[in-house]
């Protein structure tokens, strides 16, 4: 035997690919969960509520890197941190997530 591995047919070769970007798209959404606003305890700092749905439109979706939508803007308690979060909707590959901020203190008026 010479070791050559067989060519794979076209079915195989799509489904190794589909099995490649799904392992892909979970990286992506691994290593978005590390960043800021990620996760309760990686909030982004704003100076007002009103920031919030722009910032969280200005990040592109983890998993395929499009645009999202903003579902909902809420402010809820994470243990003792009070904190906004942005739930986003990408509607080109159907991902979810949520975008935490804290409100930092304002410049003095």
């Amino acid at each position: 035997m010479t070791g050559k591995k067989k060519p794979l047919s076209a079915r195989a070769a799509r489904r190794e690919a589909e099995r490649a970007a799904v392992k892909l798209a979970r990286d992506r959404e691994r290593l978005a969960s590390l960043e800021p606003g990620g996760a309760p305890s990686l909030p982004i700092e704003i100076t007002s509520a009103s920031e919030v749905e722009i910032a969280a439109r200005g990040k592109p979706c983890a998993r395929c890197g499009g645009e999202v939508r903003v579902e909902e803007h809420l402010a809820e308690t994470v243990g003792t941190s009070r904190l906004r979060v942005a739930r986003v909707f990408c509607p080109a590959c159907g991902a979810r997530r949520a975008i935490y901020f804290r409100l930092g203190a304002g410049l003095p008026n």
